[in-house]
């Protein structure tokens, strides 16, 4: 009972075959293979939680891509199971728990950042040892002027383990 009250606090709408081509079109910038994760007809959709937030939901339960703040980009969840194409942030062991509540990520707990990341990149935040994704964000820096820095945000964290797309179908 719970569960069906939750989720209907999202507006669902089936995605067309255009819709979801331009998804695809803008995750291959960031996987490889993005057109493996979605199907060619029917079972995909986007759940809207507000005009600036929805998830594109594969079979009532897969969360492929988010769409947040005028970005699309993959749900945490496919990371392990597909080769990303984007800069990395390692994060130190204190910072991580932070980071998975939502904090965006401060300059003195990153230990190692991409060299090819400029500013407005979507940016696979992981924790250093045992290399576990963290988050995405987009870099509020070019990579040259994060190693700059002693503190201060670095990077805009955008979904994070713990979120309300992690925890989807909650």
């Amino acid at each position: 009972m719970l569960r069906v009250h939750l989720l209907s606090s999202y507006k669902i709408k089936p995605l067309t075959n255009k819709e979801i081509k331009h998804t695809v079109t803008i995750l291959e910038k960031y996987v490889e293979n993005a057109a493996e994760l979605l199907p060619k007809k029917g079972k995909t959709a986007r759940y809207s939680l507000s005009e600036s937030e929805s998830g594109i939901v594969v079979d009532k339960s897969n969360v492929i891509a988010i769409e947040k703040s005028g970005h699309i980009f993959p749900c945490l969840r496919i990371v392990r199971r597909v080769k990303m194409k984007i800069g990395i942030i390692k994060v130190d062991i204190g910072a991580i728990r932070f980071v998975v509540k939502g904090a965006d990520i401060m300059r003195p707990g990153i230990t190692h950042i991409d060299e090819q990341i400029n500013e407005g990149d979507l940016v696979l935040v992981i924790e250093e040892q045992k290399k576990s994704p963290l988050s995405f964000g987009i870099a509020m820096y070019d990579s040259v002027d994060m190693k700059a820095m002693q503190t201060g945000k670095c990077v805009k964290n955008l979904h994070h383990l713990k979120d309300t797309w992690w925890q989807f179908p909650i």
